[in-house]
């Protein structure tokens, strides 16, 4: 497989032109430049100035008021500056995280739960545990089902990172029924995610991909193209695994129109970049 070689001298020319139309206000022109900037990256580039040009672009999206999309930006930049080990670059993204969190006033429990999620991002699962299962006992305390729902979905998150698929499983198993019966579409959708990814681990490969097609439903009744996007990228990586190339194409294409729909450039450009690989 011939990996995209990074052009990080034009990544640097479209970042300058971004920071002018930033100053004339022309913020869709500068998230479109970032963007172009974005694409000069292969997927798997590590290069430090990745993570800078994300939290730049994050920042654009939270000038404009687009919170969504700014922690999109901003996690992304968390998880490259991750592999690339710089503590610097963590550090600013986890600083713009914390702003965009800052934004709006929130339980402590929620708080705690978004904490968790930072450092799920970055792999750092012992410390998401301890934030999340502060987040649960407030959450408990305080009799808020939705938020306790949400966080015993992140913590079976953190026990698959962590390698313990047993609980993973007790965590998931239990998010999921405490979604279904309010009718919580979207927290059943990131509970079968998770449900997948453990099956997935157990070598369970065509139930994962049962799974995640019920999560895909889910998610699409939660009208959450994010999400769906994410899962149908999953189940393109699964199917062409077991060595159906059909299904993953087919997978893929639909990520894509998912993505295009949320505007999620970058990530359309690293698909597509899979289906190129695929066997025509």
């Amino acid at each position: 497989m011939v990996q995209k070689s990074d052009n990080v001298e034009r990544a640097h020319l479209l970042v300058e032109m971004a920071k002018l139309a930033e100053q004339l206000e022309e913020t869709g022109k500068a998230l479109s430049l970032y963007d172009d900037a974005l694409s000069q990256f292969g997927e798997d580039s590590v290069d430090p100035f990745l993570a800078e040009v994300l939290r730049w672009k994050g920042t654009v999206h939270r000038e404009r008021g687009e919170t969504e999309a700014a922690f999109r930006c901003y996690t992304k930049s968390l998880e490259k500056a991750r592999l690339i080990g710089s503590d610097r670059a963590q550090a600013s993204a986890l600083n713009c995280l914390g702003t965009v969190m800052a934004c709006d006033a929130q339980p402590m429990s929620w708080v705690l739960n978004n904490l968790g999620i930072l450092h799920i991002k970055i792999r750092n699962f012992g410390e998401a545990r301890d934030y999340l299962e502060r987040g649960l006992a407030i959450a408990v305390n305080r009799s808020d089902t939705v938020v306790e729902n949400v966080i015993k979905l992140n913590l079976a998150e953190v026990w698959l990172g962590l390698g313990s698929l047993e609980t993973a499983d007790e965590c998931c198993d239990e998010a999921l029924d405490q979604a279904q019966k309010r009718g919580d579409h979207l927290t059943a959708a990131g509970a079968l995610k998770i449900r997948a990814a453990i099956e997935r681990q157990r070598g369970a490969l065509d139930k994962s991909i049962a799974t995640l097609r019920i999560a895909i439903y889910e998610a699409e009744e939660a009208e959450d193209r994010l999400l769906q996007a994410e899962m149908l990228r999953e189940l393109g990586e699964i199917s062409r695994a077991v060595g159906n190339a059909g299904a993953a194409r087919s997978a893929w294409r639909e990520a894509v129109d998912s993505y295009q729909t949320i505007g999620a450039n970058q990530e359309v450009a690293e698909v597509q970049a899979k289906l190129g690989l695929l066997p025509s």
